[in-house]
């Protein structure tokens, strides 16, 4: 504890008593523990991992976004307004005139033309958050254009439900930057790419970024020309702490403000404690295990449905994710639309053993997977990996930090990855398209996690792709209902739980808004009493 108050203090610029100690942190700072080694850049333009995509939530701002407490509700936020033409495939925008950036520099529709340009042109991997609608080098600047200050006409290639459309603007990928600024630091054509991942940023948000150490913490300033309400607290600062217990101890101390990754033993500790409080929300995060069909052994469908059988998902969500987990077995997570209710698969040994050996696999079975050095995906392997060994298959964890398990997870220089799915915005398709989708039936060419895997998803690649063009609500519905039960059966992901959000606050901490979408939380409004 001692290392991390020593971190804080000198990253605040707090005075520090002749022990060391921090009675408590300053009312003007928000101080949180979080799991932040995953971080790889705070660009908008390719942002995309947990930590890093929290961040830059608070620094940057979409033209739209949604209602947390109902995400059917789409409001404008750098847009004032916009309207659909009749064919569905052009959307125009009229800009908020309050806006502006931190430098002072107004938001105007010219610089909401450079961002999502920038987006497709810097080729990254969120890109395919917008190159999914038609978009490429070759006609980005002629598809997205500002026609004067306060006017933004964008054109997509095919027609799709336009809440989809306005929900992939209102993620993260769709943050706004200052082109005037951003362009002043341009170096080799990388549109700002190499200053924007240092200590820099050029958002509109509640907070500018004041200092990242990777792997450490992270100091946010607030923005002094924020045109909207003042934010609450001068600073919040991230703190590297991935351990539930030293996140729980540091709260019950008043050491930190907000601890993000508390287990339910934690929990149950802080139950009757005055000075916290537990907020809950709904969260659309989702755990699984996804299978490299690269690999022979889980090529066999037959291995991966008796590994299906071999997951305690009942007995995981009890103890291990006691109050915080529900078991959850389809890609498309409750709350959305097209959910459903089908957990088909507990724990069955027996059954798993007759797949098994009508597979005609050579047993044991020994499989590299890898998993993130924080709670809980060491639990989960550990637990998974006790019931999947009953059965002649050897699970061997290879537990690293964030940025190892993302490269291993990218490259699929493995045979499991224990991982979560945080869709990038609230419509089904950002989750089945990960899932379902091959590259050979998307509009840009993109991979998504079915091709990482290694697997071919067939008719039903196609058909998710066309439940995202049906303009009929209803309609659209009925096909993610009927993919999903035979992706859940088929697939090379076993869907396990969907996070049931919880997070412990300081009971002076007031004004936290818990999002439901990839790392959505929002803290322009949280003040400390």
């Amino acid at each position: 504890m001692r290392l991390y108050k020593t971190i804080v203090a000198v990253a605040l610029g707090a005075v520090m008593s002749a022990s060391g100690a921090i009675a408590e942190t300053p009312k003007n700072t928000l101080v949180i523990a979080d799991a932040i080694d995953d971080i790889i850049t705070l660009d908008p333009g390719e942002v995309s991992e947990v930590a890093g995509v929290l961040t830059s939530q608070q620094i940057y701002q979409p033209l739209v976004t949604f209602d947390v407490s109902d995400p059917t509700k789409i409001t404008g936020v750098l847009a004032k307004s916009w309207e659909v033409s009749p064919d569905g495939k052009t959307f125009t925008f009229k800009m908020n005139p309050d806006a502006k950036f931190a430098s002072g520099n107004p938001v105007t529709a010219y610089d909401a033309e450079f961002s999502l340009q920038r987006v497709v042109l810097m080729d990254s991997r969120i890109s395919f958050i917008l190159t999914q609608f038609g978009f490429n080098a070759d006609n980005v600047k002629d598809w997205i254009k500002a026609t004067d200050d306060s006017t933004l006409v964008i054109q997509v290639g095919d027609v799709y439900a336009p809440s989809f459309f306005l929900y992939c603007l209102s993620s993260y990928t769709g943050g706004i930057v200052d082109s005037k600024t951003v362009m002043e630091h341009v170096v080799d054509n990388d549109y700002g790419n190499a200053w924007l991942k240092q200590n820099n940023s050029a958002g509109s948000g509640p907070y500018v970024l004041g200092k990242w150490d990777p792997k450490q913490s992270i100091l946010l300033n607030r923005n002094e020309n924020y045109w909207g309400a003042a934010p609450g607290v001068d600073r919040i600062f991230i703190q590297q702490m991935p351990e539930s217990a030293t996140q729980r101890l540091a709260l019950e101390k008043g050491d930190i403000d907000i601890a993000n990754k508390l287990q339910p033993d934690d929990f149950d500790a802080i139950e009757n404690n005055p000075d916290i409080k537990v907020l809950e929300g709904n969260s659309s995060t989702l755990y699984y295990f996804g299978l490299n069909v690269r690999n022979e052994a889980l090529s066999n469908p037959k291995v991966v449905e008796a590994m299906k059988y071999l997951v305690d998902y009942k007995g995981i969500a009890d103890t291990i994710g006691r109050g915080t987990l529900n078991v959850h077995q389809t890609m498309i997570p409750a709350g959305f639309l097209g959910a459903i209710d089908y957990n088909p698969y507990t724990l069955d040994i027996d059954k798993a053993k007759e797949l098994l050996a009508e597979s005609g696999v050579t047993l044991p079975i020994k499989l590299e997977t890898v998993v993130w050095n924080t709670p809980p995906y060491t639990e989960f392997a550990q637990a998974v990996q006790a019931t999947m060994s009953q059965a002649g298959i050897n699970l061997d964890l290879q537990v690293v930090d964030g940025q190892q398990w993302l490269d291993r997870y990218r490259s699929h220089d493995l045979d499991i990855w224990v991982g979560l799915w945080g869709p990038d915005y609230p419509d089904p398709h950002s989750n089945v398209k990960a899932f379902t989708v091959n590259t050979k039936d998307t509009p840009d060419g993109s991979e998504g996690l079915a091709d990482r895997f290694g697997w071919d998803a067939g008719k039903l690649s196609a058909e998710a792709m066309a439940a995202v063009r049906e303009q009929d609500t209803d309609k659209r519905r009925a096909m993610y209902e009927a993919i999903q039960k035979e992706h859940t059966n088929s697939s090379p992901f076993i869907y396990m739980f969907q996070d049931a959000r919880k997070v412990a606050v300081r009971s002076d901490v007031k004004g936290l808004v818990l999002g439901i979408t990839y790392s959505d939380d929002r803290y322009g409004g949280v003040t400390k009493q």
